[in-house]
């Protein structure tokens, strides 16, 4: 099976390379990282000339060695951290800082222990204060049926599982119809089998609202079975060496990551992230110096 592996992207200046404009446009970025407390002169450099598209309703996995920078990044699509250099745009407007346009998913769930399911679901609309609590009650509940809680609402967390409060953080998420979900590693700590229904659960949400997602893993399974592109981030400092496209439509079963062009595809991504080398698994190894 012959797949269609590209570059790093550069923009397009004739307009034929994409049917549709960039929803997420990220040229040449560049970020620095400092250490609380740290000399003006020491500086690491986490991400240099990164380059990077969306369009709406793609849904693109980030991968790369430990400390490459690609949580970095994201950190900088959501607002968290300044770049250096480049460009940063949504929609073709500059990202200065943290927006309701954007929502973030954590490897935790950073669930309010003393607020109901129903109650950390509305947590950002009440913040946003642009919806009536009635209004915003509803949304909730209907979030909640999507995301398969059906009569959890009234639940704390304490009283759902781990992948169960995974699904309340991404209804809460949803919930400010954001126009760019961001996921860090969200399953990372979730037992193997509840990550894979995650993934599929994730992934049929998104399709049924036709969500823009960009979503960091180390996992490269889970990269192919969600992602429409997988991109592969190079040692620090972090940039795209290699975007790579699946070639799966939506939904996906489970039994597709058996089949002979998943697997086939699970080793292309392997060898691009690797380079055929005896890497180990954390790229430099220097994790007494991450910068994810």
């Amino acid at each position: 099976m012959t797949r269609r592996s590209t570059p790093e992207p550069a923009t397009p200046d004739d307009g034929t390379a994409h049917a549709a404009p960039a929803h997420l446009s990220a040229r040449a970025v560049r970020i620095e990282y400092r250490a609380p407390g740290a000399s003006a002169s020491d500086v690491t450099l986490a991400v240099d000339n990164a380059n990077l598209e969306l369009r709406q309703g793609d849904f693109v996995c980030v991968v790369g060695p430990s400390g490459c920078g690609k949580t970095t990044f994201l950190n900088a699509v959501a607002g968290f951290l300044p770049i250096q250099g480049g460009t940063l745009e949504l929609d073709g407007r500059a990202i200065p800082g943290p927006g309701p346009d954007r929502a973030m998913v954590f490897q935790q769930p950073s669930l309010l222990p003393w607020r109901t399911v129903q109650d950390n679901v509305t947590y950002g609309l009440e913040l946003g204060r642009t919806m009536k609590k009635a209004r915003a009650r509803e949304r909730a509940g209907d979030l909640l049926d999507l995301v398969g809680l059906t009569g959890f609402g009234d639940r704390h967390p304490a009283q759902l599982s781990g992948g169960m409060q995974q699904r309340v953080n991404l209804a809460r998420a949803l919930a400010v119809d954001p126009e760019l979900l961001l996921l860090d590693e969200p399953f990372a700590s979730i037992d193997a089998q509840t990550r894979e229904v995650m993934q599929a659960e994730l992934l049929r949400v998104c399709t049924a609202r036709n969500v823009t997602a960009l979503f960091v893993t180390h996992d490269i399974t889970e990269a192919a079975f969600l992602a429409d592109r997988v991109c592969v981030f190079s040692p620090r400092p972090g940039h795209i060496v290699r975007e790579i496209e699946v070639p799966f439509g939506r939904p996906r079963e489970q039994r597709l990551r058996r089949s002979r062009e998943f697997l086939e595809l699970v080793d292309e991504i392997a060898d691009v992230l690797y380079g055929g080398s005896p890497v180990d698994e954390f790229g430099t190894g220097r994790e007494d110096e991450e910068v994810h």
